[in-house]
């Protein structure tokens, strides 16, 4: 998407829409950004070994992916950027669900594990 939009730019063009510092380092290739232009840094994953913590992150992280694609569909008209935004975002629900219903069969094995131990005492 982002090859279609700036395939015929010009540097003018990309200066007047803020991404002439992007430009410079990166011309019109793809490295991943966030909109203040931090690189994507993989410093912020959680694991914790636990099931349960770790889809809850999961979850998470769909819920604020799913968020910011609707963020980028209300910034846009142009059908061919809002079609595969709009796949995107569904994807995020799709994921989200997935990983809901995982949770719940791991917090249920949990319940049923301490419920178990609690019972051998």
């Amino acid at each position: 998407m982002i090859n279609q939009l700036t395939k015929n730019a010009t540097v003018k063009e990309l200066e007047e829409a803020g991404l002439g510092s992007y430009y410079a380092d990166h011309n019109k290739g793809i490295y991943p950004v966030d909109v203040s232009g931090v690189p994507f840094t993989a410093t912020y994953f959680a694991v914790t070994a636990d099931p349960i913590a770790d889809l809850m992150e999961d979850m998470a992280a769909e819920q604020k992916a799913r968020a910011v694609y609707e963020n980028l569909i209300d910034l846009t008209k142009d059908e061919d950027v809002l079609a595969p935004l709009l796949w995107l975002r569904q994807r995020e629900v799709v994921h989200f669900n997935r990983f809901k219903e995982l949770y719940e069969y791991y917090k249920s094995k949990s319940f049923i594990k301490r419920l178990i131990s609690f019972c051998m005492i």
